[in-house]
């Protein structure tokens, strides 16, 4: 009998273990450092690194879901996607065709392209291109009509050429480029860098998985930003530049408008237990429904004035708000998801500075890159504190939410 009970009770609890266990995402990527790479752990094992696997990786686990992850040719990962041998493919570059045959994600993540040439070379339309074959930069130069003249199989393959002459210039993301001359002690042959475009990358999973797990990509996208937070800092070079376009944009901003009149015109609560109550509310309603007191502000001249400024940088600037000293919005361009702003960095951070040095020079807050999923684009938000004018503590502050694509590309 207790034999019986034994090997009743682990057959049960090797169900409930089974039962437990997450279900594995199975999913194709390429050679490409610091964002995939493939290594060796101890003992032999194959293991795949790198900061977007650690984001996809990341991401699937919070949907409950355990990766494995294997470097493929990128032609060979595509024609697996197409035929639904695997779940999924990252980090790829968006187009038509892969939309009418997998479901895409948000962005995985966000890489800058340059052409990069020699430094005798100046950069014109007749160059010879070299790319890597079957990659993200060699769809994109096909898809807008340039001419390639060689494609390789490697990344290190096109530095090479282009060090010897083969080529007059190579499509690459900036960081892998880096690395490469780093690892292949070139850095002292020099290159010069010509902007392309910022470009997001995705993770596309096959028509057959989604049909089998419809919930999964909602949840795996509700993750990714906090999965890839510090993964998208802006570079010293990057910053300067924002830096100098958002005081050029204030400063217009403060031409124009009253600022500080559009402040005192905003509403005020009685206590900060109002304007948390306020805040819990306008939280569970947007954005899906808008909050009472989010119409009445839209509704003011004020929010009005900062639409239109808005518009005017239509593509650049994403939003506007005003903040009050409380930390709660006076005026906004359009609907936000909190009314209390006071305990974010955008708010705390020019408030402190403003109050340790109210007769310093403007200074500026700028956020980490974020994904912003209803704008479908990657963006910072700037901010710099109102002053009253009198040496006193600030009235409140600005904020500029800007497209980073639009923001760099525009400084370049």
């Amino acid at each position: 009998m207790n034999f019986r009970l034994a090997v009743g009770l682990t057959a049960i609890l090797t169900s409930a273990v089974c039962q437990a266990q997450a279900p594995t995402l199975n999913l194709y990527t390429f050679d490409s450092a610091p964002y995939q790479m493939a290594g060796t752990e101890k003992g032999g094992t194959d293991q795949i690194s790198g900061e977007t696997v650690d984001t996809v990786v990341c991401a699937a686990n919070r949907a409950g879901w355990s990766t494995r992850i294997r470097i493929t040719p990128q032609n060979r990962a595509m024609h697996s996607l197409e035929r639904n041998m695997i779940d999924g493919y990252f980090a790829i570059d968006p187009s038509t065709e892969l939309d009418n045959i997998a479901e895409r994600s948000d962005p995985v993540a966000l890489e800058k392209w340059y052409f990069f040439t020699r430094g005798d070379k100046p950069f014109t339309d007749d160059l010879r291109i070299g790319v890597v074959d079957g990659s993200n930069e060699e769809a994109w130069l096909e898809a807008n009509g340039y001419a390639i003249f060689l494609s390789v199989s490697s990344p290190s393959q096109l530095l090479a050429l282009l060090k010897r002459g083969r080529i007059d210039t190579a499509l690459m993301d900036e960081r892998v480029m880096n690395r490469l001359r780093y690892e292949n002690d070139s850095e002292s042959t020099q290159l010069n860098a010509h902007f392309v475009r910022y470009a997001p990358l995705y993770l596309y999973l096959s028509e057959a998985f989604v049909s089998d797990y419809p919930d999964f990509l909602g949840s795996f996208n509700r993750t990714l930003n906090s999965c890839m937070a510090g993964q998208l800092a802006l570079s010293d070079e990057e910053e300067r530049r924002i830096t100098e376009l958002s005081s050029r944009l204030f400063e217009e901003m403060n031409s124009v408008l009253d600022i500080r009149q559009i402040i005192d015109a905003g509403p005020r609560q009685e206590s900060f237990t109002d304007v948390m109550t306020i805040d819990s509310q306008w939280q569970a309603l947007s954005p899906f429904a808008m909050p009472d007191l989010a119409a009445i502000i839209l509704a003011l001249p004020g929010s009005a004035a900062l639409q239109a400024w808005q518009q005017s940088h239509q593509g650049l600037v994403t939003e506007v708000m005003l903040v009050n000293d409380m930390g709660t919005l006076a005026a906004m361009s359009q609907l936000t998801s909190d009314y209390w702003q006071g305990d974010e960095p955008k708010f705390q951070r020019v408030i402190d500075s403003h109050a340790a040095d109210a007769g310093a020079e403007q200074r500026l807050y700028i956020s980490p890159i974020r994904y912003d999923t209803s704008a479908a684009r990657f963006q910072v938000t700037v901010s710099t504190s109102v002053s009253p004018g009198n040496g006193k503590s600030a009235s409140g502050v600005i904020v500029i939410g800007l497209s980073i694509e639009e923001a760099l590309s525009d400084a370049e």
